[in-house]
């Protein structure tokens, strides 16, 4: 009988082939303390150290083919630049003049308080961005041992039909990998959002992250079946499964090609609504990938990516030159830009509280820039710019109710009255909207629609909040219901609101990427799905099957049902 590892799935599909064990690379830190005449000398052996795993870095960047992925481009990029910052590089340098401690030793103390305050971010992509820092870290501690970072099958042309089970895998280990035929990766740690699991996903590479144990399960050679989709791996199946898989494998594949040709297709219900489908991007990389992919355009671009691993924050030229190219990318399809979006951040020196008691509900999202004005109209001033070269959407993240959205309306007057005042070319009237992610937004509705010309439902904050679940918490992970009665009567009441004043309305949050609610959202009467590029087709595909008229028929019946099984009764009977 097939041993079944459990994990989490990250990206999806099947992945069949033999297993490839890795060591973690683990290197033994000593500690110990230094005569004080010496530490001098233990700086300079330190920096040599990063000096040494720049180069390093900046080799393999520079080998790296012209078919590798952008994605990994962009994270041996973000190494690079992390081998620059002044909160990384230089903090273990004060430690090892404050308590005389030898290189390793200071090293590892800095990274131990960056983890610290990284383990305080609320937002799940920030706090999956401690695993760049210890990437960074294990590369620099290489060099103090005169090791190098493990280089992965330099010398084979082909990787057919491996599965690599690992504790971690670096951007820089990951280059031409798919490209040479991996079938799949397990990965002992990180989570959806960490950066194998978006590498694993950008690459179209099956992947199970979280999976405790793995390496000491899995033996060299051994077969696995990986099933990205529901989130485990089988070890030695027996015959009738491994057909069955390799089935379902070539399934998957035909379908996929498939897909493809809906690109270019009309976004319509069985019964002929027009549906608007746009994508959610994380980095420039993404909006290739949307139109590619069909998308109406952007309905949610996080602008975060330009504020990671930095000691300040990015100036409005550089902003605006990010987002120029953004648009231009885009190719006249609207982009929509959410201003800054970030929890208790210790990373960014933006005047946060260091000691910020509960970062989901403290200062975050459009609370940090009404804060801190100047930051707010930083951006606003290079996104008003930006939009002279094509159509651009404002999106304001974590409005807690009316008074947010007006203040921050205000302040974006400010910005365009100091704009014409200088004589600066800008965009007037950019269509500012807001998300609807707290609960008292969604019972504001009437007054938060007015005051903005279109809204964005973020469900995946609205059911935490609504529910009083931290949605990164395995511990209550049941209770995370999106089907929940209460949460379904929040967004019913804002896209009827937005629906009566004419306003556009969109949800953005990851039920409208999972196809299992898609009816239910028709029938709440939605018809702008924003969702991660690669599941645009098959979200189309799946509106093609379904009558939307019959659908909007049951909203009564789910708005009154009293719980979550009440609601998928409904919905299963309407199939």
């Amino acid at each position: 009988m097939a041993l079944i590892l459990s994990g989490q799935g990250a990206s999806r599909g099947i992945g069949i082939g033999r297993a490839r064990v890795l060591e973690s690379g683990g290197i033994e830190i000593p500690e110990y303390t230094l005569d004080p005449d010496h530490v001098g000398a233990e700086i300079d052996r330190y920096r040599a150290a990063v000096s040494a795993a720049r180069v390093e870095l900046t080799v393999v960047a520079e080998r790296l083919g012209a078919q590798v992925a952008s994605e990994v481009r962009d994270f041996i990029g973000t190494h690079l630049m992390m081998l620059e910052d002044d909160a990384l590089v230089e903090a273990p340098v004060e430690f090892i003049r404050a308590r005389a401690c030898n290189a390793e030793w200071g090293l590892k103390q800095a990274r131990d308080q960056l983890f610290a305050a990284f383990e305080q971010m609320q937002d799940d992509y920030f706090r999956a961005r401690r695993d760049d820092v210890d990437q960074v870290v294990k590369r620099i501690q290489a060099a103090l041992a005169n090791r190098s970072v493990r280089n992965l099958f330099a010398d084979e042309d082909a990787l057919d039909d491996t599965v690599i089970v690992a504790d971690d895998i670096e951007p820089a280990e990951l280059s031409g990998l798919a490209e040479r035929g991996l079938a799949a990766f397990i990965i002992e740690t990180g989570g959806q959002l960490s950066h194998s699991s978006i590498l694993a996903r950008s690459l179209g590479v099956p992947c199970v992250v979280g999976v405790r144990g793995a390496r000491q399960m899995v033996h060299e050679g051994q077969l696995l079946i990986v099933d990205g989709d529901r989130g485990f791996a089988l070890i030695d199946p027996d015959g009738e499964r491994l057909t069955r898989y390799r089935e379902r494998q070539y399934e998957l594949k035909r379908r996929a090609t498939q897909l493809l040709r809906l690109a270019g297709a009309a976004s319509l219900t069985g019964d002929g609504q027009a549906i608007r489908l746009w994508a959610n991007a994380e980095q420039p990389k993404d909006l290739d990938l949307a139109l590619k992919h069909g998308a109406a355009g952007i309905g949610l671009f996080r602008t975060e990516f330009l504020y990671l691993n930095r000691q300040t924050p990015p100036e409005e030229e550089e902003q605006y030159l990010a987002y120029v190219e953004a648009v231009k990318r885009m190719d006249a399809h609207p982009l929509t830009l959410r201003t800054l979006d970030i929890g208790a951040d210790k990373q960014l020196p933006l005047g946060q509280d260091h000691d910020e008691p509960n970062p989901a509900l403290g200062l975050r999202g459009i609370r940090l820039s009404l804060k801190f004005p100047e930051l707010f109209k930083t951006q606003v001033r290079a996104i008003l710019r930006a939009a002279v070269y094509g159509p651009v959407n404002m999106l304001l993240p974590m409005l807690g109710g009316p008074g947010d959205a007006l203040q921050a309306r205000a302040l974006i007057r400010e910005v365009e009255e100091e704009l014409s005042a200088a004589g600066i070319r800008y965009q007037d009237h950019v269509p500012v909207g807001g998300m609807i992610e707290v609960p008292a937004a969604a019972i504001a509705a009437p007054r938060m629609v007015e005051i903005l010309d279109f809204v964005s439902i973020g469900t995946n904050d609205l059911i935490q909040y609504t529910l009083a679940i931290d949605r990164g918490n395995q511990a209550v992970s049941r209770w995370y219901q999106p089907l929940h009665p209460s949460v379904l009567r929040l967004i019913s009441a804002v896209i009827d609101t937005s629906t009566a004043l004419g306003k556009p309305v969109s949800l953005c949050g990851e039920m409208a990427g999972d196809t299992r609610f898609t009816a239910l959202l028709l029938a709440l009467g939605l018809c702008d799905f924003s969702l991660h590029p690669r599941g645009i087709l098959e979200l189309k595909e799946t509106l093609s099957r379904l009558q939307r008229k019959p659908l909007l028929a049951l909203k009564r019946r789910i708005l009154d049902a009293g719980l979550p099984e009440d609601v998928a009764e409904i919905l299963r009977q309407a199939r």
